[in-house]
């Protein structure tokens, strides 16, 4: 049996209104955090449970030396609905503890066999990093929400 303790957190995620401003203000905080930024528009995503076009986050994804743990701060752009839902409530700030897994597959499958809700799911593809698939689940017994994301990789390598 797989335990996700074993792959340690590798993000926390908060969805923000302006990403900008955020990323300011933590880097003011935490002067050695250092962000990446990027636009992230999935060739395919699902909220909870429905298919979703020209879905668009700006995201900030931040490490820091010497830490495993890092911060995704995101700020929803386009598309129907967990990420705009969030902010749009008012509820903006932290959101999710992300894992990055070696068996997606199996991950997906542990987390639909314990009744645990796909809220968000998303794979994409690009020459930099790959292809990866990622799900938000909805632990409604411990208020949270889990992202679990595939280690990304080639499919087709020449």
């Amino acid at each position: 049996m797989e335990v996700l303790n074993k792959y340690g957190i590798e993000h926390v995620g908060f969805l923000v209104r302006n990403l900008d401003p955020v990323v300011k203000h933590l880097q003011e905080q935490f002067p050695t955090i250092e962000f990446q930024f990027y636009d992230y528009r999935p060739l395919h995503a699902w909220s909870y449970g429905r298919r979703v076009e020209n879905y668009h986050l700006k995201i900030a994804m931040g490490s820091i030396p010497g830490h495993d743990t890092g911060l995704e701060i995101i700020q929803w752009v386009s598309g129907d609905g967990v990420h705009r839902d969030f902010v749009g409530s008012g509820t903006g700030g932290m959101h999710h503890i992300a894992y990055r897994v070696d068996n997606y597959d199996y991950w997906k499958d542990h987390f639909s066999k314990s009744g645990v809700p796909f809220i968000f799911e998303a794979e994409t593809e690009d020459e930099k990093n790959g292809y990866r698939r990622c799900f938000y689940a909805w632990d409604e017994v411990a208020g949270m929400v889990y992202e679990i994301k595939e280690q990304a990789h080639f499919r087709h390598k020449t």
